[in-house]
């Protein structure tokens, strides 16, 4: 029924879903909404069948309505994001010897529109974002004991649509490295729990400014998620989580910014199998804080899974 017996999922975030990043430079000075992390969904790591190719599809649309810089007021005075994404994943599972592997990759595209901080409007972005490349391997895989164990090493290539002039970029124009290590285990039956922690390291942007060419860096960031799941008897199940990210205070040319990548935000997702090869999925969000970027009041995604 789920992504462990079939196949898995993965999808955007920001303060863009999975994220491309979101970059914007006023006078001169980076703000920067929450960058690029690695969400997870319900049942990510419940292995697959060794053999299984699973191609996915997303929809995710993020609505923000206020900046909170890290030092100072929250702005919310005609501020605002949409966030339009589609993602386009495909994953391979496979044996090496006796431990279960994973490849994938993961490619977003869409638009950031109708941009605008305290009444200051930005043109929109549109285009591919970063591509995501991605290894996994299974620790633990204890398909009896309903546990599983997974490391994984996300590389975001710097790829995606960018322009330096330009205020927003979907493309982050620096690689980004993400080491995770995610748990699923099964009890009672019916329900499970997904657990998972990232630590993501960035390489420095050398092409930012609008003015004049500089270098933004940022430091790496912690990423926490959690889902309790419960698995109804007519193929459906319903998922509730938290996500929270720390860290990411931003530089330009060594000065300190008021972008940074702070923010909880709670998750409901329910899934359904329409066929043993067929899944859909629905994900509603909602950051209750955000300190360094864009606060996403409203977020919902769309996936498709299809097995074979």
């Amino acid at each position: 029924m789920f992504l462990g017996e079939i196949a898995m999922s993965i999808r955007r975030r920001f303060g863009a879903s999975f994220s491309p990043s979101l970059i914007i430079f006023c006078g001169g000075v980076l703000l920067s909404g929450p960058l690029m992390a690695t969400e997870l969904e319900p049942y990510e790591f419940v292995a697959a069948p060794p053999g299984t190719t699973a191609l996915i599809g997303y929809l995710v649309y993020g609505d923000h309505q206020s900046y909170q810089p890290v030092d100072g007021p929250s702005i919310t005075r005609d501020t605002h994001l949409d966030e339009d994404l589609g993602i386009a994943r495909a994953a391979q599972y496979f044996d090496i010897g006796t431990v279960e592997v994973l490849v994938e990759f993961l490619q977003p595209f869409g638009v950031l529109a109708n941009a605008r901080i305290d009444g200051e409007h930005f043109a929109n972005s549109s285009g591919a974002g970063d591509t995501t490349l991605a290894a996994s391997v299974w620790l633990m895989n204890d398909k009896a004991a309903r546990r599983y164990l997974g490391l994984t090493l996300y590389l975001v290539v710097p790829d995606g649509a960018y322009d330096r002039r330009e205020t927003i970029n979907l493309g982050g124009n620096r690689m980004v490295y993400d080491p995770e290590l995610a748990f699923h285990q099964g009890f009672n039956d019916r329900w499970s729990f997904d657990l998972s922690a990232d630590l993501l390291a960035y390489g420095d942007n050398t092409n930012a400014g609008s003015a004049t060419r500089q270098t933004s860096s940022e430091r790496p960031t912690v990423q926490l998620q959690y889902f309790l799941n419960y698995a109804w008897p007519t193929r459906v199940a319903t998922s509730i989580g938290y996500e929270g990210e720390r860290g990411g205070r931003e530089s330009l040319s060594g000065v300190r910014t008021d972008a940074a990548t702070s923010f909880d935000e709670i998750r409901l997702v329910n899934s359904y199998a329409v066929t043993p090869a067929f899944q859909i999925l629905g994900e509603l969000n909602h950051q209750f804080s955000n300190v360094g970027g864009f606060k996403q009041d409203f977020g919902v995604t769309l996936r498709t899974l299809y097995a074979f």
